[in-house]
């Protein structure tokens, strides 16, 4: 068995996962996966165990979805646009994202955002509270960008708006950034 996302969905696909090769398949798929997906619900929704749920629920949906799954793009996009959209649920869904979030910014300290003294935890704390202040669409299309090296392409299949669209996206959050990193 090959190891290319295509091939290893069409092996999901093909066998039942009571089967041995559609469990290892779905397996390699979840471990190459895990991380960045983790990885990037937890910089959106900005919570650690919501991003943990959140990721088993992609899994879970990647599985159930398998069999209807047409390679008319990358598996990874697909992956993506999963989590993207199970993560803009979770934030419609709670009520208490706009208090959550307001608290981390009206606690942001006076000292410089991004200060090359700080530790790598609170160098995290700082870039979730930036992160936070940005609109919901500019950070996910920065996340995508940055720290999955999705093209412009694969965002705005993700995102489902134009390529154009996800350059604007990004370039408002970058400069929403920076000015967040000049008034701290």
């Amino acid at each position: 068995m090959t190891d290319s996302d295509l091939d290893l969905i069409k092996a999901v696909q093909a066998e039942s996962f009571l089967s041995k090769t559609g469990q290892q398949a779905f397996e390699v798929l979840v471990k190459r996966y895990q991380q960045p997906l983790f990885n990037f619900i937890y910089r959106y929704v900005g919570e650690r165990s919501a991003a943990e749920d959140l990721a088993q629920e992609v899994f879970l949906r990647v599985w159930q979805a398998a069999p209807r799954f047409e390679a008319r793009g990358k598996v990874s996009t697909w992956i993506f646009k999963i989590a993207y959209n199970l993560s803009m649920n979770e934030i419609k869904r709670r009520r208490r994202y706009q208090d959550f979030y307001k608290g981390f910014c009206d606690n942001m300290r006076a000292e410089s955002l991004f200060p090359e003294q700080r530790g790598s935890r609170e160098l995290e704390q700082d870039i979730m509270r930036a992160l936070a202040q940005i609109p919901e669409n500019q950070r996910a299309a920065l996340l995508l960008r940055v720290n999955e090296d999705f093209s412009y392409n694969e965002i705005s299949e993700i995102l489902n708006v134009s390529p154009a669209a996800v350059e604007s996206l990004i370039f408002r959050a970058r400069t929403k950034l920076r000015e967040l990193r000049i008034e701290n």
